[in-house]
C-alpha cells in the first residue's frame, strides 16, 4: 500500500495538468468563438452575450443532472468523457459551420463540461483540511488559472489568422486532455473510489463544514456576473467602440487572468484570510468600486489595469467558495457541484443582462448596474455572518 503523501503527489500530477490543458482549450474556444459569430455571421452585443450564456446555462444544467451519473464513475473517467466528447462536439461543428450550429454545439461541449469540473474538485478535496486543503485547491486553481493567461492572448492571434483556427486548437487540446488523463493511469495507480462511495475514513464521518460557505457561494455567484461581462460582452465593445484587434483583446484579457493567476498562488502562501467573516462583503464592495472606477475608462491600458485589480479579487472570492464549500464537508463532490453552478449561474446573468444593457445603453451603464448588484450583494453577505446570535471568527 503507498503512503498517504505518495498518493497526494501522484493525483496532483494528474490533476494540475489536466485543468490547465483544459482552461487553455476552454478559454482559447469561448474568445474564438465570440468572434466567430461577431466578424462572420453578424451577430450583435445581445446575441453574442446569449452566446456567451449559452455554454454556462448548459454547464449549470449539466452540473444538476449528470451530478449522480458522474458521482458513479471514477474521476479519470468522468473526465476522459468530457474531454473526448467536446473534441468530438467542436470537430463535428468546424466540419459544418453556422450560426446556429455554434449555439448547439457551445450548449452540448458545456453540458458534458459537468463531468469534468466537479469530480475532479471531488477528487481533488478527499482526504484534506485545513492548510493542506488550502493548498491543494490553490495549486488547483493556480493551474487553470494558468492556461486562461494564455488562452485568451493565443485566441486573439489565431482569430486574426482563420477565425476558426482557434476553435480547431480548442479540439485539438481536448484530444490531446483525454490522451493524457487515460495514460495516466499506467504513472499514477492510487485507488480513486467511486465518489459515491468515496472513503469515508478520508472524509469526516460527521458534516463539520462552515456556514461561511453561504456567503462566499453568493460572492463567487456575484463576481462571476462580473466575469460574464468581461469575457462576453467587453469584446464586442472593445471592437466597436475602442476599435481594438482580436489580439490586442486577447492581451487586455491576459493581463487580467495573470492577476488571477498571481493572486491564487499568493493564497497558497497563507492562511490569515480564512474564516475572516469581514472579508467575504469587503471583497463584493471593493469589486464594486472597482468598476465604477472603469466608467472613466477609455483605452486599453486603463481597462487592463482594472481589469488587474478584478482579476485579483476574482481569486479570492472564488477561493473562499470553493475552501468553504469543501472544508470539513462530509459530501465535497455535491459541494463542488453547487459551487461551480453557482458560478455558471453568475456568469448567465452577468453575458445576458451585460448584453442587453450594452445594447440598449451604453458600457457605462454595465459597470454601474454591475456594482449595485454587488452592493447588494455585500449587504446580504454582511447580513449573513453578523445576524445576532453568532459570534467569533468561525460560524458553522
Amino acid at each position: 500500500m503507498r503512503i498517504r503523501g505518495a498518493t497526494r503527489l501522484g493525483k496532483m500530477a494528474v490533476i494540475v495538468p489536466a485543468a490547465f490543458i483544459n482552461s487553455l482549450a476552454i478559454g482559447t474556444m469561448a474568445l474564438g468563438i465570440l468572434f466567430v459569430v461577431k466578424d462572420l455571421y453578424g451577430a450583435g452585443p445581445a446575441m453574442v452575450g446569449s452566446l456567451g450564456a449559452v455554454w454556462s446555462t448548459s454547464y449549470f444544467i449539466g452540473c444538476i443532472v449528470l451530478r449522480k451519473a458522474a458521482n458513479r464513475l471514477r474521476p479519470r473517467t468522468s473526465m476522459f468523457i468530457m474531454l473526448s466528447g467536446s473534441a468530438a462536439i467542436l470537430t463535428a461543428f468546424l466540419l459544418a459551420p453556422g450560426l446556429w450550429r455554434a449555439f448547439a454545439a457551445y450548449a452540448a461541449y458545456g453540458f458534458i463540461t459537468a463531468f469534468f469540473w466537479p469530480p475532479l474538485m471531488g477528487w481533488l478535496s478527499k482526504g484534506l483540511e485545513g492548510a493542506e486543503l488550502n493548498k491543494a485547491t490553490s495549486l488547483f486553481s493556480f493551474s487553470w488559472s494558468v492556461g486562461g493567461i494564455f488562452s485568451s492572448y493565443i485566441a486573439g492571434l489565431l482569430s486574426e489568422r482563420g477565425k476558426f483556427l482557434p476553435i480547431a486548437l480548442s479540439a485539438a487540446l481536448f484530444a490531446a486532455n483525454a490522451v493524457f488523463v487515460l495514460a495516466s493511469r499506467s504513472f499514477v495507480r492510487e485507488d480513486e473510489t467511486v465518489a459515491h462511495d468515496a472513503g469515508r475514513a478520508d472524509e469526516p464521518a460527521v458534516d463539520r463544514s462552515t456556514a461561511l460557505r453561504y456567503p462566499a457561494w453568493l460572492g463567487a455567484f456575484l463576481i462571476y456576473a462580473v466575469m460574464g461581462v468581461v469575457l462576453n460582452v467587453f469584446p464586442v465593445f472593445a471592437r466597436d467602440e475602442l476599435a481594438l484587434s482580436e489580439s490586442s483583446i486577447g492581451l487586455v484579457l491576459t493581463i487580467r487572468a495573470t492577476a488571477t493567476a498571481i493572486g491564487f498562488f499568493v493564497l497558497g502562501k497563507v492562511t490569515f484570510w480564512q474564516f475572516k467573516r469581514a472579508a467575504l462583503p469587503a471583497l463584493s464592495i471593493a469589486t464594486a468600486g472597482a468598476l465604477i472606477a472603469l466608467t472613466l475608462q477609455r483605452g486599453a491600458i486603463g481597462f487592463a489595469i482594472g481589469f488587474a485589480a478584478i482579476g485579483i479579487l476574482q481569486s479570492v472570492m472564488y477561493n473562499n467558495s470553493l475552501f468553504y464549500a469543501t472544508s470539513g464537508a462530509s459530501d465535497r463532490n455535491k459541494r463542488a457541484s453547487v459551487h461551480e453552478a453557482l458560478l455558471t449561474f453568475g456568469q448567465v446573468v452577468g453575458s445576458v443582462s451585460g448584453g442587453l444593457l450594452y445594447q440598449a445603453f451604453s458600457m457605462s451603464a454595465v459597470f454601474v448596474g454591475l456594482s449595485l448588484l454587488l452592493a447588494l450583494g455585500a449587504g446580504a453577505q454582511s447580513a449573513m455572518v453578523y445576524r445576532p446570535g453568532r459570534s467569533g471568527s468561525r460560524i458553522r
